[in-house]
């Protein structure tokens, strides 16, 4: 009897001592295009939203998934200022929301809208609380259905809504999942039907860590930061405690502090202090926990940046990405800054723009098809900026105005030219998939890609292989949606392409680099004479170190017409005829040509215009 009231001690002592250790975590989800602070996580694609790995309260990592699975139409903006203070929702979550509509509204009808929230313990209850509020006098009454194990209605009038809410306690379904579908409510008499989703309050018991992790992102050895500029230093944390920084200049022998930040703040925008070393490390502690910098990094008092230009169209402005840190550019600029504060990327991308808007000030090539040249987004602007490098990224609009394949390929090479005289490099970005129904905007499109690929070498980035269908779409996981944009996968892709290709370290040497196409005495020089020539013109160079060089003939389709040199030459001036024939030995036709030169490290590109 005495071990059995012993063993039913034990028991209750473990479930007290559960319960005490048992936490209530709650994830907060505001929906609109005004984003809260933290700890609320913002969804603001309406259409396609998705969220992985959500966070709780505490910045807790939770695993679950939050997606829009039925389009809403767009977001409301006019919602309460002023929400009762009780319900613990900013001004920011209450103010926006997602809308629907059963008549046509900005040219669409979406009489639904619903999200779902994935990878839930199946064993456990989430209490779901909606909050959602339009300025209006009319009844915009929403239904909301919640499907888990169950289902279950709820209506809410959300016109002027200052402090109502709704609430459903379900267990998901054995697939792991909870849905809240919305609509408009029976007795919403707004005649275009709108309803709305705001603010979502998720809570549920989680289960204690039994083993709290705390650790440093960056800075984590290696990192330049110069004095002045402000950096995100980044920790991991899975502790319920608040964060300790402090930072020290002679490897660790002594700290001096930054900061303490509440458990769900995991970064911190450091403004760099005038404490030049070599020797610096960044601490993070946490309860009983502590992490560091595994080398060190260096402040610097040095001045001076050095700059990459990005010249495109919507993709580069960020078309497509849920918020603009995803978008490609962004990612790049904020990766290289990271690392080096000196590295800049200025993003000069317009949506809608092509070939034409960016050619140099002064040209005329796109009076043709009634297009300006944009003398603040173009190159002659891109060069006023001193760069170091430039990216050009022209997915798809060239190829949606049928513009042909040879006028793309001469805009991107006076575009070249503009730079190469000035002695900077110009990366290429290929065409990308889009979901065009006509057969030939495709062919376009494939065609501009390989002709970039023949003609720009190591200087073309990848834009297409990987995320196209055969077929020239786009696929399916890197779509957002609309057929013509990517989605925060596809950037990410994109971005990690120009990662591959993009050396900011190497590019910014001195601020020079042997990667600039310039003419200086150092590098390769390429002349050809007379141009345009004949069958008798000589292409000459000049080559500053003995090494293999490589020359192609390209036409202005891009496709190799012959390989002219590919050989060892020794330091100094040399010359290579070209008959006039191809690879077959055959004549070729009157027209332009690409003469593509690649010494070592040096790429020199040049055209000319065979006249018989």
């Amino acid at each position: 009897m005495f071990r059995q009231r012993l063993a039913m001690i034990l028991f209750l002592l473990s479930v007290c001592v559960y319960q005490i250790h048992a936490q209530t975590s709650t994830i907060l989800v505001d929906f609109g295009s005004n984003p809260s602070a933290a700890p609320w996580i913002n969804l603001s694609a309406q259409r396609t939203g998705i969220i992985q790995n959500l966070t709780d309260s505490l910045g807790i990592p939770t695993n679950m998934s939050l997606e829009v699975f039925d389009a809403f139409n767009g977001i409301n903006t006019n919602g309460t200022q002023n929400p009762d203070p009780s319900l613990g929702i900013p001004n920011t979550a209450s103010g926006d929301s997602f809308f629907g509509n059963t008549v046509t509204f900005s040219g669409s009808i979406e009489a639904t809208g619903g999200i779902r929230l994935s990878n839930l313990d199946t064993e456990k209850e989430y209490t779901l609380t909606v909050f959602a509020s339009r300025d209006a006098s009319d009844n915009r009454e929403t239904r909301y259905i919640c499907t888990g194990a169950m289902q279950d209605t709820a209506y809410l009038n959300v016109a002027s809504n200052t402090s109502s809410v709704v609430t459903f306690s379900d267990y998901p379904t054995t697939g792991g999942t909870l849905e809240i579908v919305a609509s408009p409510g029976p007795n919403n008499n707004n005649s275009y039907g709108f309803f709305y989703l705001g603010a979502l309050i998720i809570e549920y018991q989680s289960d204690p860590y039994p083993n709290p992790e705390l650790q440093m992102v960056h800075p984590n050895g290696g990192e330049f930061w110069q004095v002045g500029k402000n950096v995100e230093i980044e920790w991991n944390s899975t502790t319920r405690s608040p964060a300790t920084l402090d930072y020290s200049t002679d490897d660790g022998s002594n700290w001096t502090h930054i900061g303490t930040f509440p458990p769900f703040q995991k970064s911190y925008d450091w403004p760099i202090p005038d404490t030049p070393s070599e020797q610096c490390l960044v601490r993070v502690t946490s309860d009983t926990l502590i992490d560091q910098s595994d080398n060190s990094f260096e402040i610097s008092s040095e001045i001076g940046s050095c700059s990459m230009v990005v010249l495109g169209s919507s993709t580069a402005e960020g078309t497509g990405a849920s918020i603009p840190d995803s978008a490609w550019v962004y990612r790049f600029r904020n990766a290289v800054y990271l690392n080096n504060t000196r590295h800049e990327v200025i993003n000069l991308a317009k949506g809608g723009y092509s070939t034409y808007q960016l050619l140099p000030d002064g040209s005329t090539s796109g009076a043709s098809v009634g297009i300006a040249v944009d003398t603040e987004r173009n190159i002659t602007k891109a060069l006023s900026l001193n760069p170091t490098g430039i990216i050009i990224n022209l997915p798809s609009n060239d190829a949606a105005s049928n513009y042909p394949v040879e006028d793309q390929l001469a805009n991107f090479e006076v575009m070249v030219s503009e730079a190469e005289a000035q002695g900077v490099p110009v990366w290429i970005c290929t065409t990308q998939p889009r979901n065009f129904t006509n057969s030939g905007q495709i062919q376009i499109q494939k065609d501009v890609r390989d002709s970039i690929f023949a003609i720009y070498g190591d200087y073309a980035i990848d834009f297409w292989n990987g995320l196209a269908e055969p077929n020239g779409y786009i696929l399916d996981v890197f779509d957002s949606g609309d057929g013509t944009h990517l989605n925060d996968q596809g950037h990410r892709f994109l971005y990690q392409r120009v990662m591959e290709k993009v050396d900011m370290d190497s590019i910014c040497v001195s601020m020079t680099s042997v990667h600039k196409l310039s003419s200086q005495p150092s590098e390769v020089q390429v002349s050809l004479y007379p141009n345009p020539f004949n069958l008798s013109t000589k292409l000459e160079f000049i080559l500053p170190v003995a090494g293999e060089v490589e020359i192609v003939i390209y036409n202005i389709m891009g496709q190799e017409i012959k390989s002219l040199v590919n050989r060892d030459f020794t330091i100094g001036p040399h010359e290579v005829v070209w008959d006039g024939t191809d690879n077959n030995k055959r004549n070729v036709n009157s027209g332009t040509y690409i003469f593509r030169i690649k010494a070592g490290e040096y790429l020199k590109i040049k055209k000319g215009l065979i006249i018989k």
